[in-house]
């Protein structure tokens, strides 16, 4: 009897943890979406790396590695407007610049290309910007699948130690 007793405190006490983390996990992840609107108000894409709320979602780390990619599809047309491309971004595309701020991306294993510099789009402090027509045209969700794969692999754990 005080063994079942025992049982169902630590189910209940199980329950409250993982609703506490899911809770926990939503509130960042509305968070940094909010930070995120905030980021795609800009005008210019190279002020991204200046950008208050984008700061505040490079503070989230690895957190915000695990959020962000759920945006990389959002197509929404943004305020921010790319030098580079001739183009105003999506909200996604903000995303992965986002990502590729916080912890740099092997494009080589997630695009095919590496160190590819286009002469048009020097001086950017986003090194992803050039390649996002590169990504558009490869398809977007093949790109976020390999980078979530990526961003879970041993591979990207053993360059972090």
């Amino acid at each position: 009897m005080l063994l079942t007793s025992f049982y169902k405190k630590i189910i209940a006490l199980i329950i409250i943890l993982i609703s506490f983390l899911d809770f926990a996990f939503s509130q960042s992840k509305s968070e940094i979406e909010d930070l995120l609107i905030e980021v795609c108000k800009i005008s210019d894409s190279k002020d991204i790396i200046k950008n208050e709320a984008a700061s505040k979602i490079s503070d989230y780390q690895e957190e915000a590695l695990q959020i962000l990619p759920d945006f990389f599809m959002d197509d929404s047309k943004t305020d921010v407007y790319s030098k580079c491309l001739k183009r105003k971004l999506s909200r996604g595309e903000v995303a992965i610049i986002l990502c590729d701020r916080i912890e740099i991306m092997p494009y080589f294993q997630l695009i095919g290309m590496q160190n590819f510099t286009f002469s048009f789009c020097e001086n950017n402090p986003n090194f992803i910007e050039s390649y996002l027509d590169i990504i558009n045209k490869q398809s977007i969700k093949k790109f976020k699948e390999k980078y979530v794969l990526w961003l879970h692999s041993e591979d990207r754990k053993d360059t972090r130690i």
